[in-house]
C-alpha cells in the first residue's frame, strides 16, 4: 500500500460521511431552525441598532467636548 502525504496508510484511514443526511427533518426540527434563524436575524437587527446608537453617542461626546 501507498503511504499517504499524512504517513497513515489508507487502510487505516476513516471512512467519509456522506454529505446528505440519511433522513428528512422531523417538523420539530424544521420549526426549531425557523426559530433559531429568525433569533439569529433579530440578533443581528438588534447588534446593528447598538452600534448606530453608540456612534451617535460618541459623535455627541466629541462634538460637547
Amino acid at each position: 500500500m501507498r503511504l499517504e502525504r499524512t504517513g497513515i496508510m489508507r487502510l487505516f484511514r476513516r471512512a467519509q460521511r456522506p454529505a446528505q443526511p440519511t433522513r428528512k427533518p422531523s417538523r420539530a426540527e424544521r420549526r426549531a431552525a425557523e426559530r433559531t434563524a429568525r433569533a439569529d436575524a433579530m440578533l443581528a437587527r438588534t447588534e446593528q441598532e447598538i452600534h448606530e446608537l453608540a456612534d451617535e453617542v460618541r459623535r455627541d461626546l466629541n462634538g460637547s467636548a
